[in-house]
């Protein structure tokens, strides 16, 4: 029978593998905005999966491990916490994948400035993605505090993209179907970064 701590360090590897695979999603979608592939899409889905899957068997796996004081029941808690927010992240993505699909099969055009803006922020919260893989098998206070200030940086660019845009919008230089992929691409890496996040502040509470 295995122990606790052996229990505890599977669930942070499988935990850490889900980041992993989240970021390749993501990754995926950037490339698959940039060169307009759907078949880059079709990778991100696929693996997409693998995170979902791999959150019902984490979810199994904690349920199944024998607590035996509260300390332990709070630990547990904790990771299945985590676990939740990095397939809520996913979620998002897989709401992203749909939104690059129809700017893709609808030969949709963005302008040069919309088209920086949304890679800027695929850049930024691919970065969060990754430091929060390393803060989680690491636990470093300094990667924790750059999880938490990425987002506040990417939220503000969100916000102030998303101003621009509908100014844009106003004055007749964008389509509104166009703008409106737009305005769901960019809210959606804002959302991604939030639950990364609400992930590592939970997971640095315990």
């Amino acid at each position: 029978m295995t122990n606790v701590n052996d229990d505890a360090k599977v669930i942070l590897e499988r935990i850490s593998s889900m980041c992993l695979n989240a970021e390749s999603v993501l990754n995926l979608c950037m490339l698959g905005f940039l060169k307009n592939k759907v078949e880059l899409l079709d990778d991100a889905q696929r693996i997409s999966r693998l995170v979902h899957d791999e959150e019902n068997e984490t979810v199994s796996m904690l349920s199944g491990v024998n607590k035996n004081d509260e300390s332990e029941k709070n630990r547990f808690k904790t990771l299945a916490v985590v676990v939740g927010h990095i397939e809520m992240a996913t979620d998002v993505m897989d709401n992203m994948i749909r939104h690059i699909r129809v700017k893709i099969n609808e030969k949709l055009l963005f302008g040069d400035k919309a088209a920086n803006e949304v890679t800027q922020l695929f850049k930024e919260t691919l970065d969060v993605l990754k430091t929060a893989k390393d803060a989680i098998l690491t636990k470093n206070e300094l990667l924790r505090k750059h999880v938490c200030d990425k987002y506040d940086s990417i939220s503000r660019l969100v916000c102030d993209y998303s101003e621009e845009h509908e100014e844009r919008l106003i004055m007749g230089i964008c389509q509104p179907k166009s703008a409106s992929l737009y305005l769901n691409i960019v809210d959606s890496q804002s959302k991604v970064a939030m639950h990364i996040k609400q992930a590592i502040e939970r997971y640095f509470s315990q």
